[in-house]
């Protein structure tokens, strides 16, 4: 048995003694230290291994500075790493994403709109892939990608510069965040030449960057201004402002968007536009080619305006503006009006309770005497108690914007309501009072020498928005000059060249169309009050109605 083990064993041994062999002659051949090194054992010397050491890491976001910390908006961010023994470098820009680099720079933009921060690594690596890492963080601003049009209007397609409109009433005013127009305060042209904000030019650029030229100060909220650039030692005026605030020059980035059928405007960080009241996002509430109109609603909520301009400001206020004559009734004829200029509006039925039928009789409307003569009667006509007349220019003259003058001497006895007026030449289409109405004068007997003027539209058309004064004693003894300066910034009412109130416009009113001019004195009425009932006639003299654009 034993003999028969060992024969079955044989051919086993003899093959293990040849593969010993083998391997032996292997080892003996190859690997170890390339330069032939003896390792004191005989045998091959391992690689060793490379440690990189001294790591440095360098992140530089784009447009970063002072005004800016996050960057330009463009989320363009360079990274750069430098390590003894290092062949490569590996960067982690924390979105997911990552870039290998022999030279240690790399550039990465991110793209998620808005300021985000993110953790990014980079991993040092030697020639035997040994490595070393270094973390930071880095918060990045990324503006996002603007509408096309809005960025149009603002840019022209390359680069604008736009400049407060000092020269137009309302280019500066105060309102309700509520409503869409200024409703509380307006400023008069150049009314805020000392406070350091009509030097100012807001350049905008379709590349997305913004400059705001101060030329050395600003205008705006005490503690807006303290809250974001610091105390510069400047005390506040009893508003709680800071007329021309040091504030250098400075650059930053912006976007445009059209959310909810609003455009809006949002610059970066610090950027702002005219008055500082803390705020970066405006609506465009109005535009055209070459002005438009800021809204910014502060943390009082209140709804702060600018009207901007890309053309030269004026030298001159809005109202010396209009010197074209387009229109005119000097009233230098007699008999009846010129039907090329007015028609009659014969009716007896008014609003208002008023108590009189309008004829176009020349007993009610007649010129004479290079004045036009409207003359309310107690007498029975259609139904009513009263004649009177209305006369308007619908249809013979529809205008936007300008400059009215009407030279007038009014009625004086209780009862009677003259009034000196515009109404939207829509009015058929859409109604009153969406049609809009301007009242350039109303006086009624019952309050001899009051002088009220007042715009009526749909959020306000019961009181209007109105003024009175009192500053004249002798409208019913002689003749004054009534009159309107009308812009697409405001409304401006003046008597004998004085203005007295001021009505902000925007888009979201009803004057920025046609409107037409009317001329009539009413009877009693929610206005003119109880008639005198010893009243026989009385009568409001026009001198001449004139038109400027």
């Amino acid at each position: 048995m034993i003999k028969d083990r060992n024969n079955l064993l044989h051919p086993f041994i003899k093959m293990s003694k040849t593969l010993f062999v083998f391997l032996l002659i292997f080892a003996c051949s190859g690997g170890g230290d390339p330069g032939g090194g003896d390792n004191g054992g005989g045998g091959p010397n391992p690689p060793s291994n490379i440690i990189p050491t001294n790591l440095t890491f360098n992140v530089q976001v784009v447009g970063s500075n002072s005004d800016n910390p996050n960057g330009d908006g463009s989320g363009v961010v360079k990274f750069s790493a430098n390590a003894t023994n290092a062949v490569n470098y590996s960067f982690r820009f924390g979105t997911g994403d990552s870039k290998e680099s022999s030279s240690g720079s790399v550039e990465y933009t991110y793209t998620d709109v808005g300021t985000k921060t993110y953790n990014v690594n980079v991993l040092a690596y030697s020639s035997t892939g040994d490595f070393i890492s270094a973390a930071k963080t880095v918060t990045v601003y990324v503006v996002p990608e603007s509408d096309a049009d809005i960025l149009q209007l603002l840019t022209g397609g390359s680069e604008k510069t736009w400049k407060i409109n000092a020269a137009f009433d309302s280019h500066f005013s105060l309102g309700s965040k509520d409503h869409k127009y200024p409703s509380w305060w307006e400023a008069p042209a150049f009314s805020k030449s000392n406070s350091g904000f009509y030097d100012d030019e807001y350049t905008f650029k379709n590349d997305g960057t913004y400059s705001h030229k101060t030329n050395g100060d600003v205008f705006g909220k005490a503690k807006y201004l303290i809250e974001t650039f610091g105390s510069t030692g400047q005390g506040s005026n009893s508003d709680g402002e800071i007329e021309k605030y040091n504030l250098s020059n400075y650059e930053g980035s912006f976007y445009v968007k059209n959310e909810n059928d609003e455009k809006k405007i949002i610059l970066n960080n610090k950027s702002f536009v005219g008055f500082y009241v803390g705020e970066h996002e405006y609506t465009l509430e109005c535009d055209s080619e070459n002005n438009i109109l800021l809204r910014s609603v502060d943390s009082d909520n209140n709804a702060w305006y600018i009207w901007l301009t890309d053309k030269d400001v004026s030298t001159n206020s809005s109202k010396d503006l209009f010197t074209d004559l387009i229109w005119s009734d000097e009233f230098d004829y007699n008999g009846k009006l010129d039907s090329n200029k007015w028609s009659y509006e014969v009716r007896n039925q008014w609003y208002n309770e008023e108590s009189q039928a309008t004829t176009d009789r020349l007993e009610n409307v007649r010129v004479e005497n290079g004045l036009l003569k409207i003359t309310a009667k107690k007498e029975n006509y259609g139904g009513k108690s009263y004649t009177s007349g209305r006369v308007r220019t619908f249809q013979k003259l529809d205008f936007t914007y300008g400059r009215v003058d009407i030279r007038a001497k009014m009625p004086s006895k209780a009862g009677t309501w003259p009034a000196l007026w515009m109404l939207g030449s829509n009015y058929q289409s859409i109604d009153w009072p969406k049609c809009g109405e301007i009242d350039i004068l109303e006086h009624a007997g019952n309050r001899l020498n009051q002088i009220q003027s007042t715009v009526h539209h749909p959020d306000n058309y019961g009181s209007g928005d109105s003024k009175v004064t009192y500053d004249y004693n002798d409208v019913s003894t002689n003749f004054h000059v009534y009159s309107l300066v009308w812009t697409e910034t405001a409304m401006t009412f003046y008597i004998d060249d004085k203005p007295y109130h001021i009505v902000g416009n925007a888009c979201s009113l009803p004057f920025n169309w046609d409107f037409n001019i009317i001329v009539n004195v009413a009877m009693g009425g929610t206005y003119g009050g109880s008639i005198d009932p010893n009243f026989d006639s009385d009568t409001m003299e026009v001198d001449y109605v004139r038109v400027y654009q």
